[in-house]
């Protein structure tokens, strides 16, 4: 289905459900820096509630409740391509589908992209900042 298109580039790009990476250093003296997040929900288009992730897999040190700006904030792309690596496009004509990363082009900072619905258009040279890790 073609429910996800809505065709513009958009100045926004949060969306629920996804991963993120904390890019503020400043917040609570850098304590979160670099540290993955999850966007529980949306306050508007460019403010987030995320909660932060454990950060590995022992850790305990989750779980913190951070309201952020989406400038506050960057994608997080899978390590490797993969049918099993499931992103959500964040920006133009595919925002909102589901995808599946093909190719990765960590040099670039790209990426081909197969959609996952029935016709599995596949997308090339997406931009890292135009798609994210599905939580």
């Amino acid at each position: 289905s073609s429910s996800c298109q809505d065709g513009h580039r958009k100045d926004y790009w949060l969306y629920r459900n996804i991963v993120v990476r904390v890019v503020n250093k400043k917040l609570a003296g850098g304590k979160y820096f670099r540290r993955k997040a999850v966007v529980d929900r949306l306050i508007d288009n460019y403010t987030a509630e995320v909660e932060v992730l454990n950060s590995s897999s022992d850790a305990r040190d989750g779980g913190d409740i951070l309201r952020l700006d989406q400038d506050d904030l960057e994608t997080v792309i899978p390590k490797k391509e993969g049918s099993d690596k499931k992103v959500r496009i964040l920006n133009g004509k595919y925002r909102g589908c589901k995808a599946a990363v093909e190719v990765l082009d960590k040099k670039e900072y790209q990426a081909d992209l197969k959609l996952l619905n029935e016709d599995g258009k596949r997308l090339r040279n997406v931009p890292f900042e135009d798609f994210s890790q599905i939580a």
